[in-house]
């Protein structure tokens, strides 16, 4: 497998355009592919999450479904290459998203620290770790300035204490005990992702604009409401009672396959640009040298590691090994999480109002919280926001339940509709909503706690409102 230069002109059997330059990065020695043919095809595996397969041979060519051989290929396309291999960490047990070369811009957009480049996926145990090394992030954010919320963790113990292993942590503003104004309950949906978080796929495929709550947080502030964000997902502790080696450290809290948003690992929205190879190119030659020398530093690690290297490790297509848990005492279902918050915490505040935004599946952790709770929740709640959520009104419903949520809540829903525009189900008879919806303005579930922000606190407090952005509102 060589790269070909003559004075013969060839075709690329791709484009069939004539070149003096082909790569044969096969073993068909047929099948020559001109660079520029090259870097579409290497930049489709990128945009399609399968670049990881390159690395272990196993991403086929498209001419003859042979292993395409990475160092075959274009120097520029390996270049590029080597900077998605120097997200590798140089640990199976990662903590910060630095080890992976990633880093948070000001405009709170992952990209990677050398390319600038946005993420591309490699592996979903790779992208799982990253995912987790994001949710302690994302909590440090919570905890320092300017935010600087009080974390809580649950349930209460008798006694003080630093070891939090059996336990759950929520998050509460600096004000929640003294605001007498109001306060925002924050309800993420299920699967991986943590307090901070409405989707873990927008936090690394977006920016955190959309993917956190820190939008909502800057919200209330301005409002002057206390907030209080829930982890109802967090429904039991690993339980270390021998020595764990290191692939089992590295899977504590690192839960793969779990349902909801955290799982949307493919990177959809992501532009990938294709590699130009023209002679014209501005090519930053210190950048592809870190990049290099990234690589070249990994390899040398790599080169002192047993059969079960790093790289073998973070390539690996087998989920990370599950370690012992146990459910969390009182707090053993996102229902119970709900409940337990409500009677310990938020009674203890002294807003006058409350408002509740719950996305996806915190819709059904409400409803519960709501029939439990009715008599003490509902003369002091104010509003309700639903995300794309799983909620209905049953025939047994209250009515005070209901005529509540004629008058004071919104389904904010996936769809096309520009943000606020009325979801009208007048001729489906079948589907008949639990309150007014309108639309999000992303047809994407995940995307719509980040896209309707703005609608969300419309609703709240209508005097925000200009003409031009008022939410239309159905009679029910």
């Amino acid at each position: 497998m060589t790269t070909t230069t003559s004075k013969t002109i060839d075709e690329c059997v791709i484009c069939r355009e004539e070149s003096t330059k082909l790569y044969q990065c096969c073993s068909n020695e047929a099948d020559q592919i001109c660079e520029l043919c090259w870097s579409k095809l290497i930049s489709s595996a990128m945009t399609s999450g399968k670049i990881g397969l390159l690395f272990n041979e196993k991403l086929s060519c498209v001419c003859c479904s042979e292993p395409i051989k990475r160092e075959c290929l274009p120097k520029e396309i390996q270049t590029r290459i080597n900077s998605i291999l120097s997200t590798v960490p140089n640990t199976k047990n990662p903590k910060t998203i630095e080890e992976f070369n990633y880093s948070y811009n000001k405009s709170n957009e992952l990209r990677h620290c050398l390319t600038n480049e946005k993420f591309i996926f490699l592996t979903q145990r790779h992208y799982n770790l990253l995912g987790s090394c994001i949710d302690t992030y994302i909590q440090s954010l919570i905890k320092s300035d300017p935010w600087n919320y009080e974390e809580i963790w649950l349930p209460i113990k008798d006694e003080p204490t630093n070891d939090h292993h059996d336990q759950v942590n929520i998050f509460i503003s600096n004000d929640f005990k003294t605001n007498e104004n109001g306060c925002l309950i924050l309800i993420q949906g299920s699967g991986v992702v943590r307090p901070g978080q409405w989707a873990r796929s927008c936090c690394i495929n977006e920016s955190l604009d959309i993917g956190s709550m820190f939008p909502y947080m800057a919200k209330a502030k301005e409002h002057n409401l206390s907030v209080i964000i829930l982890n109802p997902n967090q429904t039991s502790y690993v339980v270390v009672d021998k020595p764990i080696d290191t692939e089992d450290a590295a899977s504590i809290n690192k839960e793969e396959n779990a349902a909801g948003e955290g799982t949307n690992s493919t990177n959809e929205k992501q532009d990938t640009t294709v590699v130009n190879t023209t002679s014209t190119d501005t090519k930053d030659n210190s950048t592809d040298e870190q990049i290099l020398s990234t690589s070249e530093n990994k390899d040398k690690k790599e080169e002192n590691c047993d059969s079960d290297d790093i790289l073998s490790f973070y390539l690996s297509s087998d989920p990370l090994p599950r370690p012992l848990t146990k459910k969390i005492s009182n707090l053993s279902t996102s229902r119970e999480h709900v409940l337990y918050v409500y009677d310990q915490i938020i009674t203890k505040s002294p807003a006058k109002k409350f408002y509740i935004v719950a996305h996806s599946a915190g819709g059904d952790c409400l409803m519960y919280l709501l029939r439990k709770r009715q008599d003490k929740i509902l003369p002091n709640l104010a509003k309700i926001a639903f995300t794309d959520s799983v909620h209905s009104l049953l025939p047994l419903d209250s009515n005070e339940i209901k005529n509540f949520f004629k008058a004071n809540a919104i389904h904010f829903v996936a769809s096309d509709e520009p943000m606020g525009k009325l979801i009208d189900y007048v001729y489906d008879f079948s589907r008949r909503p639990a309150c007014q919806e309108v639309s999000a303005g992303h047809p994407k579930h995940e995307y719509t706690s980040g896209y309707s922000v703005q609608g969300v606190f419309q609703f709240f407090f209508p005097s925000d409102k200009t003409q031009d952005e008022d939410i239309e509102r159905i009679k029910l």
